[in-house]
């Protein structure tokens, strides 16, 4: 039996982060095996505002073993122009960066209780790698610290501070190979492997269409924010519709948190063929899911993208952006869908998923077998423990697959 640590800043029911499903689902299933798995964060809840929510102490939620410190003070006025800076794509100093993290996410009592705790874990995972708790978190015992990065190619990822982070922890587990390439380009001599998130076989469920029963629709899942490029979702989707590709009946349906504002296309859902439901339940989630036509991904920051996983299980192909080297690594291997680069491939390849139900069904059941297969829960901590195996008991030897 293993004792294991996962810190991430925020978890809870009702957190649906990617970074936060994935650390609660792989904890879950390790605890399931027989080893003993805890989670430690903070008392915030939301991930804008940051403010403490939840008690401090510890709860069992989820079937794990939560405990939750205060979230400490910080300087917004110090750091929101960092902030800016780096998504801007600007340089900073060394020093600039440092300050940048000293104001992000904290909690000094979150420091102490790994100070104290963590050298009786067998190993801590710390989730994601922009925050200060992984940063500094994993600094305070290095040797026994491992990242679960969700790395992106973005501008954060290029920052020296995060080279040094990479170079002094044990190693990574990476969500899926293209993760792990952009890790050693960046960082260069990076140790760990790919692992990835689990999916359990789904359950046979009856699931009635959410809309009409003939309805023809697209859908995206996710947060409504043009940082998943929800916005160039609808103005490809017009542009489809307005070059003739996709003909008046075909919809685009958005299902997630977030606001149509923050998308500053405040005529969309006036045509009609625009869908925002509002909340829907994960069942009927899964219904719309299952009647459109494709999910399409957008997104070109993705570390492993759990929606596609979910398409396919429904026996739903998906559409992603050419630009994402992790979800079109995802398509090209499982031969689970199609991909698009600009807004007149989108149009071409929309039209043809619309038109072809036999190549539909077929890309379906390619998906539908790549999760079966490659992300079955005994593959992926198969994966898991090969991966720890060779950091702490050994160097990492390169999978031929890698």
């Amino acid at each position: 039996m293993k004792r294991y640590a996962f810190i991430v800043p925020r978890f809870g029911e009702g957190i649906m982060g990617g970074a936060e499903t994935l650390v609660g689902e792989l904890a879950l299933e390790l605890q399931k095996r027989g080893d003993q798995v805890e989670i430690w964060t903070t008392c915030a809840r939301d991930n804008r505002t940051w403010e403490n929510f939840y008690e401090a102490g510890t709860t069992t939620e989820l079937e794990l073993t939560v405990t939750r410190f205060p979230v400490d003070e910080r300087d917004l006025d110090r750091w929101i122009p960092l902030q800016i800076r780096i998504s801007e794509g600007l340089s900073l100093t060394t020093e600039e960066q440092l300050e940048w993290m000293t104001e992000s996410i904290h909690s000094k009592a979150l420091y102490e209780h790994i100070a104290r705790c963590g050298p009786g874990m067998d190993a801590m995972f710390f989730a994601p790698y922009l925050f200060g708790t992984t940063f500094f978190g994993s600094l305070i015992c290095p040797e026994r610290s491992v990242l679960i990065p969700c790395l992106h190619d973005e501008a954060y990822a290029y920052l020296e501070i995060m080279q040094a982070l990479f170079k002094r922890v044990r190693g990574a587990l990476f969500n899926a190979l293209p993760e792990y390439h952009l890790a050693q380009k960046l960082y260069g001599g990076v140790r760990g492997g790919e692992c990835g998130k689990g999916f359990m076989p789904p359950v046979e469920e009856d699931l009635s269409p959410y809309f009409e029963k003939d309805a023809s629709y697209f859908v995206y899942v996710g947060r409504k924010e043009t940082g998943k490029n929800a916005h160039l979702l609808i103005d490809y989707f017009r542009a489809a519709k307005e070059r003739g590709d996709l003909s008046p009946d075909v919809k685009l349906v958005l299902v997630g948190g977030g606001d149509m504002s923050d998308l500053h296309r405040p005529d969309a859902l006036l045509s009609g063929d625009i869908i925002d439901p509002g909340y829907v339940s994960e069942q009927e989630k899964r219904s719309i899911l299952k009647y459109a036509t494709a999910l399409v991904q957008p997104s070109v920051n993705e570390s492993f993208s759990i929606v596609l996983f979910e398409a396919w299980q429904v026996g739903t192909p998906v559409l992603v952006h050419g630009a994402c080297q992790v979800t079109r690594h995802h398509v090209v291997e499982s031969g689970g869908g199609l991909y698009f680069s600009d807004s007149t491939e989108f149009g071409a390849v929309a039209k043809r998923l619309v038109s072809d139900a036999p190549l539909t069904d077929a890309l379906a059941a390619s998906g539908r077998a790549y999760v079966d297969t490659r992300y079955d829960w005994s593959a992926v901590l198969a994966r898991f423990d090969a991966v720890m195996e060779a950091l702490f008991d050994g160097e990492l030897q390169e999978s031929p697959s890698v």
